[in-house]
C-alpha cells in the first residue's frame, strides 16, 4: 500500500526539555491509527510537528512528498482538540463553519457547487438538519460532528484528529467513532486519532501507536497484544482489553497464556 505519512527520526525540543525523541514510522493508506500513550507523552505535539505546525528535526513526508515541499493540503482534514470555532461568541450558523473547510473558498458569495459540497458533508456527519442553527447553541456532540463535517467536506484523504470525543456523553461518542469508522472502511480514509477512549476506538482501528516521548509501539492489533514494551507501560490486562480481540465469542491469539482469557 502507498505511503501516506511517514515520519524518519522526528524530534522536538522546548528549551531543554526532550518532548519527541527519533520517533519513526509509515502510515499506509486505508489505516486506521489509534495514537496513545499518557499525559505529557507528546501526542499532540507530534501530530502538530507532523502537519507543520511545529518546527522539529527529522523527516516527514505526506503522500510521498516532504513536507517542506507539500502543498496539496485538501488531502488533510485536520480536527484540532480545541477549535477556535468552538471558542468564539460570534452568531456564525453551522452551515458557515463547514463551508470554512472548502479549500477553494474566496469571496463572500457561496456557489450552489459549495453547498452542495456542504451538505453532502454535513449528510455524512448527521448535521443536516443543523445547518440553519448557531453554532454555539448545538450540543458539544453535535458540535463536533459539525467541526468533522467542515474536516470532510474537501474529501480528505487522511483524516488527522486530537481527542475529538473530550467532554461527549456516552451516545455521542459511540456515535462519533462508529462514523469515523465507516469514513475508513466504506470511503477508505486513512485515519490518525489521538484518544484517551482506547476502549471504544479499540473496535474499529487497525493499528495502534503508543507514544511516551518516544516510539514505545506501532503495528497491528494482534502485534500489539503481543508487545512486551506494551505490557510494560499498561501491564498485561488492560493490554489485552483495549485491543478488543478479547471477547467470549471470539478467539485470542495469547490462548491459554492469556490473562484476561483466564478471566473469562
Amino acid at each position: 500500500m502507498p505511503s501516506i505519512l511517514k515520519a524518519e527520526d522526528v524530534c522536538f525540543s522546548y528549551t531543554r526539555a526532550t518532548v519527541l525523541d527519533h520517533i519513526s514510522f509509515d502510515i499506509q493508506s486505508g489505516d486506521y491509527v489509534g495514537l496513545i500513550g499518557p499525559n505529557g507523552g507528546g501526542k499532540t505535539t507530534l501530530l502538530k510537528v507532523l502537519l507543520g505546525l511545529e518546527k522539529g528535526q527529522g523527516k516527514i513526508s505526506l503522500f510521498g512528498t516532504p513536507l517542506s515541499e507539500f502543498k496539496d493540503w485538501q488531502k488533510i482534514g485536520y480536527l484540532a482538540q480545541k477549535s477556535p470555532v468552538s471558542q468564539t461568541r460570534f452568531p456564525i450558523s453551522a452551515e458557515e463553519v463547514v463551508l470554512m473547510g472548502l479549500p477553494s473558498r474566496h469571496g463572500a458569495d457561496v456557489s450552489r457547487a459549495e453547498l452542495k459540497e456542504v451538505h453532502a458533508a454535513m449528510q455524512q456527519t448527521q448535521t443536516r438538519e443543523y445547518a440553519g442553527r448557531i453554532f454555539q447553541d448545538l450540543s458539544i456532540g453535535q458540535q463536533q460532528r459539525v467541526l468533522l463535517a467542515r474536516a470532510l467536506v474537501s474529501k480528505p484523504q487522511l483524516l488527522i484528529l486530537d481527542e475529538p470525543s473530550t467532554a461527549l456523553d456516552a451516545g455521542s461518542r459511540d456515535m462519533f467513532f462508529d462514523l469515523l469508522g465507516r469514513l475508513n472502511k466504506q470511503d477508505g480514509v486513512t485515519i490518525l486519532l489521538i484518544t484517551h477512549d482506547t476502549g471504544e476506538v479499540g473496535k474499529h482501528i487497525s493499528k495502534f501507536m503508543y507514544v511516551d516521548k518516544n516510539l514505545v509501539f506501532f503495528g497491528t492489533k494482534e502485534e500489539f497484544c503481543h508487545s512486551p514494551e506494551v505490557a510494560k507501560k499498561l501491564g498485561p490486562f488492560a493490554q489485552h482489553t483495549i485491543d478488543h480481540l478479547h471477547n467470549h465469542h471470539g478467539h485470542c491469539p495469547l490462548g491459554a497464556a492469556c490473562e484476561e482469557c483466564k478471566h473469562d
